[in-house]
């Protein structure tokens, strides 16, 4: 009696602890038409494509063909090909219709967390991703028995697949979190299918295609084969891990301090990558693996750099409440709390440790271990990412003085990141306008109409030697950025003042006449405080 009890109060556990969102999700599947019919073609095309395969191919079983390899790369063609059409077309169908105008509010009237929302949603699609391949699981078992193919190879690729699906199911989510209408999400999804998604899928293909004929079985036992697996693994789920906190950040209230929990798994992830690296960096005895590694991980705090300045300008009580008191814990918690200078900080920080860090561990492992340095190519690849850093820091900061100057509302606050993208853009393409109608004719022959391009210096690389276009860049962007941190100086030191923690109330904790009419309350869009 006593086990059963034991037994009982397990699965009462679980179940208390089960997520509700992948409940809810599962009961839509299994009650949805659209699932149950996908699979059910599925099933029909597999099924008429063996019948087929076998009845018009000769010399079927022979110990030297290869029949079993051909028909399993027409079946995963098939399956990817179904996951990728259709789990993030149903999952982040269903997220974009509840983050609708009309029913966005379930979301926080609830008591569920965000990060619950998000990986119950990610759960339940990797659920109906596997009844779908449990589906196909016979018909690849099918291929091994015509030969040409072995079960390791067979294991690695379905592996391999369902990667590539959590990675799309998983920007399906956040396309289905952008806060905007039905009609631009699904032109955003589109957008992504199209060059994303796709082009994912292709070169899945083209991965699979060769492995089948590689045999995986016989390189299970080989160190030089998963080396670049885990590598690859780990890098992978780490991006899938990003997005996965971004859409977090997006379904959080705006009062709460949402870009927290993404700066902490940027960091986290940045550590465990660099160690990653650096052991393949002394595993290979070459540069070129920390080289991609400062070029992939400084992109993206890049790319944070323009997003953070649509964070807000003045901290909400709510957020002041968990601000440390201890001075020492508070420059981090600046660092990584949600706030515009502090994600600009935050920012420049991890770039700048990203790019001097890949090169000063390339030099000291050439001295300890005597692997490779970085050569003039690589430096120079360093030095034209961080020209095109310091561009980006003086568009966010041009953006910021334009909105500061034009838009007094806070509700603009949100728009500062569309405004310095629309910066970009400009200094992109009006230059090569101006440059055409002065002269159509020869007007590519210079290169000053490439002075505002934030990527020319990375474009104009040249085997280790600089140009005039990428020492006018590098002048360029650094005067111009610093022109703009003195314009904004007010701007950041203010909110690095007003980094403190919420005062201790009164021993009496009863409001004041004054503090029973005028309130403080946090903004909806961007958190600043607002006499109520």
């Amino acid at each position: 009696m006593s086990m059963v009890s034991a037994v009982v109060s397990v699965v009462s556990w679980a179940d208390d602890r089960m997520n509700p969102i992948v409940v809810k999700e599962l009961r839509q599947a299994i009650q949805s038409r659209f699932i149950v019919s996908t699979l059910m073609l599925l099933l029909i095309v597999l099924l008429t494509t063996l019948l087929l395969y076998v009845i018009n191919t000769e010399s079927i079983g022979m110990v030297t063909g290869n029949h079993g390899a051909n028909l399993f790369q027409i079946f995963q063609g098939m399956l990817l090909t179904t996951c990728l059409l259709f789990v993030p077309l149903y999952v982040g169908g269903r997220l974009a219709v509840e983050r609708s105008s009309t029913t966005s509010d379930l979301l926080f009237v609830s008591t569920i967390r965000p990060s619950s929302i998000v990986w119950g949603k990610l759960l339940a699609g990797m659920v109906v991703t596997a009844l779908i391949f449990s589906a196909c699981a016979p018909f690849m078992v099918v291929t091994y028995l015509l030969r040409g193919i072995d079960p390791p190879t067979i294991v690695f690729v379905i592996g391999l697949d369902l990667l590539i699906v959590l990675a799309a199911t998983q920007v399906a989510i956040l396309v289905g979190a952008v806060p905007m209408s039905i009609i631009f999400k699904a032109l955003l999804g589109l957008i992504l299918g199209l060059n994303f998604l796709w082009t994912l899928g292709i070169v899945a293909f083209s991965l699979v295609w060769e492995m089948s004929d590689w045999g995986i079985g016989s390189q299970l036992g080989n160190w030089e084969f998963w080396v670049p697996v885990l590598s690859f693994v780990i890098c992978w789920l780490g991006g899938v891990g990003l997005v996965f906190f971004m859409t977090v950040a997006m379904i959080s209230p705006p009062p709460s301090n949402r870009a927290f929990p993404l700066r902490v798994y940027m960091t986290s992830i940045w550590a465990v990558s660099l160690g990653v690296f650096v052991y393949l960096n002394y595993y290979y005895g070459g540069h070129e693996t920390m080289a991609i590694w400062a070029a992939f991980t400084s992109s993206a705090f890049l790319v944070s750099m323009i997003f953070s300045v649509s964070e807000r300008d003045v901290i909400g009580p709510r957020l002041k409440r968990s601000i440390p008191r201890n001075w020492l814990l508070r420059v981090p918690a600046f660092l990584l709390f949600s706030g515009a200078a502090g994600g600009l900080s935050w920012s420049i920080l991890m770039t700048v440790l990203t790019l001097g860090g890949a090169w000063g561990i390339a030099q000291s492992m050439e001295l300890i271990w005597g692997t490779t340095g970085m050569g003039t190519d690589d430096v120079e690849v360093l030095a034209a990412i961080a020209v095109a850093g310091l561009y980006l820091l003086a568009y966010a900061l041009t953006a910021v003085l334009l909105r500061r100057w034009l838009f007094k509302h806070a509700a603009a606050v949100a728009s500062t990141a569309a405004i310095a993208m629309f910066l970009v853009a400009m200094g992109c393409i009006v230059p090569v306008i101006v440059a055409f109608a002065v002269d159509p004719t020869h007007w590519d022959r210079g290169d000053w109409w490439l002075a505002l391009n934030p990527l020319a210096a990375v474009f104009e690389i040249d085997s280790g030697r600089w140009n005039n276009l990428q020492q006018r860049g590098l002048m360029t962007s650094l005067i111009w950025s610093s022109v703009m941190v003195l314009l904004n100086i007010r701007w950041l030191a203010g909110q690095v003042s007003a980094f403190r923690p919420l005062k201790e109330e009164t021993p009496a904790d009863t409001p004041t006449p004054y503090a029973a009419t005028a309130t403080v309350t946090e903004s909806a869009d961007t958190g600043a405080p607002t006499d109520g």
